[in-house]
């Protein structure tokens, strides 16, 4: 029926009757009691899913049975980018000078700095974790322990690239290990474009870093899209 060819008494007489209509289950849902109970969801079910997901994890379980059976000479580390798209802010409780934007700020030469630049509250660090594995004699066992390393990275000065993560890599490793390198090389990482195996910039800078470090072997993985 279409009201809008019909008067308006009509109108709001099959209003009133669809509003007014006694439905058990809108009765029951208008004077029951409701009671907060609290729903566990996995965190995989939150994942996206994506064609490559079940290869990814068989690959990453090859992987692992690969360090374990090499394991006195493979050093096994992962690299998680996800947390890129955070900004640790670092502006809260710096005083801000009232000066207009890029504008120089006179003070005395022996007067400490106590104000800063409006550009300095665009300032934030970005953080970039790298985790060492356990390798076990049985996959059964966890692989990780707590060895994790946190760096940070100026948003502006020192934007995100594959050569970077490769250099924060080979940091990490002389801090962990000084000089008493593993020679095989384990790299697993998330699914961001720094560390997608298949693009030519990841490429080069893990044949820098296999070629710097003087690896015999280096095996580079990633999670499948969406499953860091």
């Amino acid at each position: 029926m279409d009201l809008k060819e019909q008067n308006s008494i009509l109108f709001w007489d099959e209003m009133k009757v669809y509003f007014n209509e006694n439905s058990p289950i809108i009765f029951k849902r208008l004077n029951e009691k409701l009671i907060s109970e609290t729903v566990l969801i996995p965190i995989r079910q939150l994942h996206k899913d994506h064609p490559d997901t079940h290869y990814c994890t068989v690959l990453f379980q090859y992987l692992r049975e690969f360090a374990i059976l090499y394991q006195q000479h493979v050093l096994f580390i992962y690299a998680d980018n996800k947390y890129d798209k955070y900004k640790v802010s670092i502006e809260k409780g710096i005083n801000t000078s009232t000066g207009i934007c890029n504008r120089k700020t006179m003070v005395f030469q022996e007067t400490p700095l106590i104000a800063y630049n409006h550009d300095f509250t665009k300032l934030s660090l970005t953080p970039s974790v790298i985790f060492f594995y356990n390798i076990f004699q049985s996959i059964e066992n966890s692989f990780y322990s707590e060895k994790v390393f946190v760096l940070f990275k100026d948003k502006v000065f020192q934007p995100s690239s594959a050569i970077r993560y490769t250099t924060e890599f080979y940091n990490t490793i002389l801090t962990h290990h000084f000089n008493n390198i593993p020679p095989i090389l384990c790299l697993y990482t998330d699914d961001s474009s720094d560390h997608r195996t298949i693009f030519g910039s990841v490429q080069i800078s893990l044949i820098c870093l296999f070629l710097h470090e003087n690896f015999d072997i280096l095996i580079a993985m990633r999670t499948a899209l969406h499953h860091s």
